[in-house]
């Protein structure tokens, strides 16, 4: 009965007809009090661990105009899954109507590193770019012009440009009109033909940028001089353009956490958005343990590879976690005991050296890696 409920309202989002979504989810949802009146959670026997049937009602009401019902149900998906680029996407559209620019570029990077692909992430992250103030983001909310990057996950959507193609080839044969389409949904990779990266030209700095590139207003990690600073952002677009995103992440991350000015981190934070997600093939500058250790915040999302002994492995069947020993694959000389948080599930055998390929994450003061890959060598480790 749940599944079929869950079912007939993906059918009624995927038509458009939102209220009929709440309406046929929201009578499932109960509340319940744990301690005094204070509400800890939204809970229906049925549905409690779907995430689907939050994510459905979340949009569902986001799409209707019932910001907070879109803000408590995608919380509830969140608790679930946090790794669903659908829901990363929607909450980032709630930081864009709340102004708070910064976090919503963090989710919409956060989409596109789970799935580089995610045409919506890149969207969302290119209408920031072109919409590179708080009043003109303001001003597209106002307007309605934010509902056009609000997810609707199994629904073919065509954006404006995209429009504007198709209907222009209402005169065209019908089989140019098929090689359009084709191109819409299987677009080539122009930077790969030309061998270069993508064009940075909207994020170059405006004269009055370089002219005042420092604001020494608030507290901050690095003090930087004004050629400091400019040269930093010179160098994080170099970088990128020779295929070196860790070192580019190196120079962001000195601008982000420096004196310089709030519209230089902004281009620099968007920059992050081209950065690649590589393989243990292609990463490239690998950071030291030793050196991340020395200064976390200079390495952070950057992505490195190292090597060890697993201890503490446990999974859920959907997401694996351990605590890498590094350095320790040969059971000699241990550098340090780093968290590894994996978004898949994932055999591990705590006797055999194992790589993790991972993103540099800290919290609460803490350094993880948020993996994306798992290598293990078929050969025990030698035991002293």
């Amino acid at each position: 009965m749940a599944s079929s409920i869950l079912e007939q309202a993906k059918k009624q989002f995927a038509r458009g007809n939102y209220q009929q979504v709440i309406q046929l989810l929201q009578p499932h949802v109960t509340q319940y009090v744990t301690s005094g009146d204070s509400k800890d959670s939204l809970y229906n026997a049925s549905f409690n661990k779907s995430f689907p049937f939050y994510l459905y009602l979340g949009l569902a009401c986001l799409h209707a105009g019932d910001i907070g019902g879109a803000v408590d149900y995608l919380t509830c998906a969140r608790r679930i899954k946090m790794t669903d680029p659908d829901l990363l996407c929607a909450q980032a559209v709630l930081f864009l109507r709340r102004g708070d620019t910064a976090r919503a570029i963090d989710y919409y990077l956060e989409a596109v590193e789970y799935n580089p692909n995610h045409a919506l992430a890149r969207d969302g992250l290119e209408f920031i770019r072109t919409h590179n103030t708080p009043e003109a983001i303001g001003e597209a909310v106002e307007a309605g012009e934010i509902k056009n990057y609000y997810p609707r996950p199994g629904v073919q959507t065509y954006h404006k440009k995209q429009l504007t193609v198709l209907a222009a080839a209402g005169g065209i044969a019908f089989a140019a009109v098929i090689v359009i389409v084709l191109l819409i949904k299987f677009p080539i990779n122009f930077d790969k033909v030309r061998g270069t990266r993508a064009d940075l030209s909207s994020l170059v700095l405006l004269s009055e940028e370089k002219a005042r590139p420092i604001d020494t207003s608030g507290t901050y990690r690095y003090s930087l001089s004004e050629k400091e600073v400019l040269k930093a952002y010179q160098n994080a677009q170099k970088y990128f353009q020779n295929s070196q995103d860790n070192l580019a992440q190196i120079e962001v991350n000195r601008i982000l956490s420096s004196n310089a000015a709030q519209s230089i981190k902004y281009k620099a934070r968007l920059l992050m958005g081209y950065f690649a997600v590589p393989g243990f093939d292609t990463v490239r500058d690998i950071p030291a343990y030793s050196d991340v250790r020395a200064d976390i915040p200079l390495y952070l999302d950057c992505w490195t590879v190292w090597s060890g002994i697993a201890t503490n492995i446990q999974t859920d069947g959907e997401n694996t976690s351990f605590d890498l020993l590094v350095g320790y694959g040969d059971r000699v000389q241990l550098e340090g005991i780093v968290p590894i948080f994996c978004n898949f599930s994932v055999r591990i055998d705590s006797e055999r050296p194992i790589e993790v390929l991972g993103k540099i994450q800290q919290r609460g003061g803490v350094l993880f890696l948020k993996a994306a890959g798992i290598h293990q060598s078929q050969v025990p480790a030698n035991k002293k």
